[in-house]
């Protein structure tokens, strides 16, 4: 047994320890044994991280995201950032409805697994819900077009969330979201997403894109070399969602989108008319020192 193993499986032992003594703590101790299992939660992330092959990084996963649940049932978890754990994304929307805690498994042959927890507070049931979203390992053709569900999700990285609300007699919440997924060794995607929230659960897809080059699609997707650094970005003054124009490495590569890479001409999705309409060669300018991590739309998203 390696060195690196071996601390693996103390830190596990020492994951399990805490939960015991937790049994035993009194209300007073609540916010103190959150603290607790957010250390925990770290050192099982840096364990994760750190493994020496893919059987030890995913034992380490899934007893992280055993712990993971555990955590975010307590009572304080949805005040309490979990932002000091390595490498993943603690994410809220703007309008302080819900969070996402998200993160990848990288697997060796440079493909990953992906989870995210929901986390949001049910006004009917007076109570904080958790979600754990469940994925499929699928491939990308059609994608573009599906709706998913929280049983059957995407799959993928978010950074960003864009948070509107929807109209109509059932209130949706509808939420962008920027997010990366990478596909496998040749070849990493950006996405644009669509999540609604409502009392039947979560969605992802909805048809409030008008791109002329595919019809009827409910998210959109930027495939690209797997080294290129490409960028998508949310630009609060003008409402839009911007991306680099990507183009084939060489003119006999076209449509074979792992040899796609960026160029500084930029296209845009911006809100008009109740749809993100598809705009070539947009004016890009730097971000603002001040831009806000959280936006809201000047108008609500008719989601259908």
């Amino acid at each position: 047994m390696t060195f690196v193993a071996m601390r693996i499986q103390l830190t596990l032992l020492s994951c399990l320890l805490l939960i015991s003594l937790q049994c035993f703590a009194g209300d007073d101790d609540q916010q103190i044994t959150l603290k607790a299992k957010i250390k925990q939660l770290v050192e099982l992330r840096q364990a994760t991280l750190n493994a020496p092959d893919e059987e030890a990084r995913i034992k380490a996963d899934k007893e992280f995201l055993v712990f993971m649940r555990d955590a975010l049932q307590h009572p304080e978890s949805f005040k309490t950032d979990f932002d000091t754990i390595p490498m993943i994304g603690d994410l809220r929307s703007g309008d302080g409805y819900f969070r996402m805690i998200n993160w990848n498994l990288p697997l060796d042959d440079q493909t990953n697994r992906y989870r995210c927890f929901v986390q949001y507070f049910d006004k009917k049931d007076d109570a904080y819900k958790v979600i754990e979203l469940e994925t499929g390992y699928r491939g990308l053709s059609g994608e573009y077009r599906k709706v998913f569900n929280q049983k059957d999700w995407y799959g993928a990285l978010y950074y960003k969330i864009i948070p509107s609300k929807g109209r109509g007699k059932r209130r949706k919440r509808a939420y962008m979201l920027l997010g990366w997924q990478g596909k496998d060794e040749y070849s990493s995607l950006k996405v644009v997403d669509v999540m609604t929230i409502s009392k039947r659960g979560i969605r992802f897809g909805a048809d409030i894109f008008d791109y002329p080059y595919e019809q009827n699609i409910r998210r959109f997707i930027l495939e690209y070399k797997s080294d290129a650094s490409v960028s998508l970005r949310y630009d609060e003054r003008k409402n839009r969602i911007v991306f680099n124009q990507l183009v084939p490495m060489q003119p006999d590569l076209e449509g074979m989108y792992a040899f796609y890479i960026p160029i500084l001409e930029f296209n845009a999705f911006e809100w008009k008319r109740r749809k993100w309409v598809y705009v070539e060669d947009v004016d890009v300018k730097p971000n603002r020192k001040d831009d806000k991590d959280y936006n809201f739309p000047p108008e609500a998203q008719k989601i259908r």
